[in-house]
């Protein structure tokens, strides 16, 4: 059995969630601690979806673009890719994830470093890359889709993740930041830099095919967390919101909005 494991409670009775809290330092901030466990969980059920229906065939490297603390590379490791790279820009979230995830073996490795999205270097190849909640806060965003596009291998895949300003928890917070004019917060900003459709178009012509999309959070946001986390029906409208989430059309209403790309593979000659 891997070592992540889906859950809609985000409780303290969870040993994993435990372990995110100490990871990632949310275990105060309720709406980061549920909504990065959606992510997770979503993220989790796709690859395992992708994997059964043999879009992800080849699972030899896989990158992960904006590793963080490394729970992302360690679900990719543990579901069957033989060496995982995990990238970030913040020493301390690299320096965590070396501490509870580095492996270094022959069969299997799971390594990370500090390095940029914008800078990543061309000779390495990968059978398959995630970049999530990255895009949006980078100067370059063309440049970082160019670059997974250029370090996939032929028939690689790409799955790629962007808050997304066409949602109702992100229409909330927008509303309620430009109400109280407080000072200006550029991390906030970013993340309503893409509706969904301004992130499909980032795709075009770069020679990655779009295999399907889906999202998690239609409703949660800090005060409807406030009012219903800990309470009975937490746990069954987070698992029913969560489902609902995942299928069209209601995914181009969520939150966080997912893609998944196929590199199109080499002409053949005739």
């Amino acid at each position: 059995m891997g070592y992540y494991r889906v859950d809609f409670r985000c409780d303290d009775d969870d040993p994993l969630q435990r372990e995110l809290d100490r990871l990632y330092g949310y275990h105060d901030d309720i709406e980061t601690r549920v909504l990065h466990r959606g992510r997770l969980n979503l993220f989790f059920l796709l690859l395992r979806e992708l994997i059964a229906k043999r879009v992800v065939t080849r699972m030899g490297s896989a990158l992960d673009i904006g590793c963080n603390a490394g729970m992302y590379s360690k679900i990719l490791s543990d579901e069957g890719f033989a060496h995982v790279e995990g990238i970030d820009i913040d020493e301390e979230q690299v320096r965590r994830a070396v501490e509870t995830f580095a492996v270094q073996a022959a069969e299997r490795s799971i390594e990370f470093r500090v390095e940029n999205a914008e800078a990543i270097d061309p000779a390495r190849k990968y059978d398959f890359i995630l970049c999530t909640e990255v895009i949006e806060h980078t100067s370059q965003p063309q440049k970082v889709i160019e670059n997974i596009a250029a370090a996939l291998v032929p028939g690689g895949i790409a799955v790629v993740t962007l808050p997304n300003a066409f949602s109702l928890p992100f229409a909330k917070a927008a509303l309620k930041y430009r109400l109280t004019r407080k000072a200006r917060d550029p991390v906030f900003e970013d993340h309503l830099r893409y509706p969904f459709w301004r992130a499909m178009r980032l795709f075009e012509g770069v020679g990655l095919e779009r295999v399907r999309t889906t999202g998690t959070n239609l409703i949660w946001d800090a005060t409807t967390l406030r009012w219903l986390y800990r309470t009975p029906v937490f746990e069954p409208l987070n698992r029913a919101q969560f489902a609902l989430a995942r299928r069209w059309p209601l995914e181009y209403g969520a939150q966080f909005f997912y893609s998944v790309w196929q590199k199109e593979p080499k002409p053949r000659h005739s």
